[in-house]
């Protein structure tokens, strides 16, 4: 990736967005006009053909835009309660293709920063990057103290297209919800957009990151989870320089082959960590995948980026908490409906004027596989993650009652969806047996 490959101004962005709109447009009135000679049988095939069609043209301006662009991409990819799986496939590609910036462009940004380069900063600086992502890259090096350090170095220009980059996907969204049943109401689609532009400009300013990593560091009391302090004074509003944390990450330890218990030994850490920090600290790290852990030399978590951090409410909270439970019961013990629909209720994703009655006719087989994977880990006292079933999404018939009447939701449960959903993958990705009393640390504390 070089600068030359990404347009940088909010016209020339501009313009790719809207002529992506203008072919969705044309698509949609070449579909309309073959449904019209199509029989009926084959309406449904026809149907989803165009649904990929409409999907490959969204993945393909947002990674054409990259930067925070490809972020969106990424974030919505993992949003099930909200778009429909053909959709989120291939956004879903975004997380595997970000090439680094070449050794030229880290030196100007370190130039930028601190008016030096990285030789004059380090002892030792690795100008090849062992880790890339969205929005920036990380380096190896040693400081002059002789301390193993990882550099995080944004890639250039991120920071400034993110305004315009909102407007310009809801921009697209917006012409693709008028087009189409797959995408839902206007204000849905504005509560989203306004939770990932808040939380991708704290995202790119790295000052933020430092503080949010030394909060953590001092606020965990976990004595087997590990945070990498903060070398403040090599570190940047778009470099950040940390500890250098001895392990590997997930993915390597797999590969090891650990045993059985090493596995469950790494999921129960995973696991409480995750809901301490809901209701413990009622701050989560939305990004929760394998490449922001390390399983430490000593056996302990190592916890990585905290780039993405969000508050919790404590109504929230409390609403969601009366989801699993109610899940459970409907789908697991098949009790009355009346729990689950006052959860979707006090979550606000369904409104208040939607009747019971119109809930378990219209929306109960809908919500039946998300909400069957969502609970199935927290039915039992332990849960064997081998055995979890791939997250279904829901299937685009079905997803279209949902969006019909899908209300909005807590801004905050854009990432703590994200988080939760990051989290049984990582459980199902070790194959680890987990005790899943996900109350325990809500029981101990006041809400």
């Amino acid at each position: 990736m070089s600068e030359k490959n990404i347009p940088v101004s909010k016209l020339k962005r501009s313009a790719i967005t809207g002529l992506t709109a203008a072919r969705v447009g044309a698509k949609h009135v070449g579909y309309k006009a073959r449904s019209l000679l199509t029989n009926q049988q084959d309406k449904p095939t026809l149907k989803l053909k165009h649904e990929e069609q409409i999907a490959e043209l969204v993945f393909t301006v947002l990674a054409q835009l990259r930067g925070t662009a490809l972020k969106v991409s990424q974030i919505l990819s993992m949003e099930a309660d909200v778009l429909p799986l053909s959709i989120r496939e291939k956004l879903k590609q975004a997380c595997y293709q970000v090439p680094p910036i070449n050794r030229a462009l880290v030196r100007k940004q370190f130039i930028q920063e601190f008016s030096q380069g990285p030789n004059d900063l380090f002892r030792q600086f690795n100008s090849h990057a062992f880790a890339a992502a969205s929005i920036g890259q990380v380096h190896s090096g040693i400081t002059f103290n002789d301390d193993a350090v990882a550099i995080k170095v944004q890639y250039p220009g991120i920071a400034s297209t993110i305004e315009s980059d909102i407007q310009i996907i809801e921009k697209l969204f917006s012409t693709l919800s008028k087009l189409s049943d797959l995408l839902p109401q206007k204000q849905v689609l504005e509560i989203m957009m306004m939770e990932m532009q808040e939380r991708l400009r704290e995202e790119v300013d790295y000052h933020v990151e430092a503080d949010n990593i030394k909060w953590f560091r001092k606020s965990v009391e976990l004595p087997w989870v590990k945070i990498p302090y903060v070398v403040d004074d090599l570190s940047s509003k778009r470099i950040l320089t940390l500890e250098r944390l001895d392990g590997q990450h997930i993915s390597e330890w797999l590969e090891t082959n650990p045993s059985q218990h090493q596995r469950d030994l790494l999921g129960q850490q995973l696991f409480d960590y995750f809901w301490y920090c809901v209701f413990k600290l009622k701050r989560i790290n939305a990004d929760l995948h394998p490449g922001n852990f390390l399983v430490l030399n000593d056996g302990n978590l190592g916890a990585l980026d905290f780039g993405c951090v969000r508050t919790l409410s404590t109504e929230f909270i409390s609403r969601f908490v009366a989801l699993i439970p109610a899940l459970v019961d409907t789908f697991v013990h098949g009790k009355e409906k009346e729990s689950l629909h006052r959860a979707y209720k006090g979550l606000k994703v369904i409104s208040c004027e939607v009747s019971l009655e119109e809930f378990e006719a219209e929306l109960v087989d809908s919500i039946e596989p998300f909400g069957r994977w969502l609970c199935e880990a927290y039915a039992t006292d332990r849960f064997d993650f081998s055995n979890k079933q791939p997250c279904p999404g829901k299937p685009n018939e079905d997803s279209r009652k949902l969006v019909k009447v899908l209300n909005g939701f807590y801004q905050e449960q854009l990432c703590f969806d994200r988080a939760h959903l990051g989290l049984m993958n990582l459980l199902t990705e070790i194959g680890a047996v987990v005790n899943t009393d996900w109350l325990k640390y809500f029981k101990n504390n006041e809400f």
